[in-house]
């Protein structure tokens, strides 16, 4: 019962981030210079301005579809293909998010940072259940 209230958990704040990315759109340019990736995104949109809204928005899309995979992983919506393999992608990519956030913060610690990296570990924490093949079906005590 606890893995699904992880995961459940992991769904809802996938969501609010996702939620979170549609509404810097409004501000994309001091949300992504607050982070101090602003010259690092232009250069990766080749310098075009309307590729850092798509991106972001695509970024929200691939945010909400994680928070869909913990609630299918739950047993809260049917089954989607892949589960367990993106579920594993899921853990890996945080769990890599994490390493290299802490190497941030031991290079030079900021609040948005430490944050930044807290997050992730969380989210790996909620989505661990959804790595056993089982979740859904789990005996009540």
């Amino acid at each position: 019962m606890q893995n699904v209230f992880r995961l459940r958990l992991g769904a809802l704040l996938h969501f609010l981030i996702a939620f979170g990315h549609l509404i810097c759109l409004f501000f994309l340019e001091d949300a992504f210079r607050a982070y101090g990736i602003l010259d690092e995104m232009k250069h990766l949109c080749f310098g075009r301005e309307w590729l850092l809204y798509v991106v972001t928005v695509c970024l929200a899309a691939g945010f909400t579809i994680a928070g869909f995979y913990a609630l299918a992983a739950a047993g809260d919506i049917r089954k989607l293909p892949l589960r367990r393999l993106v579920m594993i992608a899921i853990v890996g990519l945080y769990s890599i998010r994490v390493i290299v956030g802490i190497g941030w913060l031991l290079y030079a610690f900021t609040y948005l940072q430490f944050f930044s990296t807290l997050v992730p570990a969380f989210l790996v924490y909620c989505y661990l259940p959804g790595l056993k093949r089982d979740v859904n079906n789990q005996k009540l005590p």
